[in-house]
């Protein structure tokens, strides 16, 4: 939870608190670099870009970022602001409470497809064949299942629909 709390308000600083907003467009588990006290950093801004007016989507010349983190609507339209990170956010928090990889959900799928297509199956909303066998402990089930299911707002294929990152950090604050 320390690590996705600290990677959030990183995030949310740069979406909330920059002038002008900066979208990072390469959030993923490896450019989150965790140091002493294991106290989680944003790193690698090779591909951050200046947003002219928050949540206002802005044409790219290119898709940039990496398989399996990159929203749907940034891959088909090109148009990208802030909740291209949500979306990459939330690929990271189903990547830790599932301990699969953003590129290995199976086929033609990546992870949060296929979390989209286990929540589905599942209507019980347990989810405990989803969790990661190493942190499936009784003590923080319920914490589990509020990250796996942020995971899935964050990674909804309507980016008006998706949380900001000052929502998604006061839900893993709590």
């Amino acid at each position: 939870m320390s690590i996705a709390i600290d990677a959030a308000r990183g995030l949310c600083y740069m979406h909330h608190s920059c002038s002008p907003a900066i979208a990072h467009r390469d959030v993923k588990s490896s450019n989150i670099l965790l140091g002493p006290q294991f106290k989680a950093k944003i790193a690698d801004f090779g591909l951050a870009r200046s947003l002219l007016k928050a949540g206002e989507p802005e044409s790219v010349s290119a898709v940039v970022g990496s398989f399996g983190y990159i929203a749907p609507e940034f891959g088909s339209s090109r148009k990208m602001n802030e909740k291209v990170d949500v979306y990459s956010f939330g690929v990271v928090l189903l990547e830790l409470v599932t301990g699969r990889r953003a590129n290995g959900g199976g086929g033609y799928e990546n992870l949060a497809q296929w979390a989209w297509r286990q929540f589905h199956q599942d209507e019980s909303i347990q989810l405990t064949n989803v969790i990661d066998a190493d942190i499936r402990d009784p003590a923080y089930s319920r914490e589990v299942q509020l990250v796996f299911k942020l995971g899935l707002i964050c990674t909804g294929t309507n980016p008006s629909s998706r949380s900001s990152m000052k929502q998604v950090l006061q839900v893993l604050q709590r």
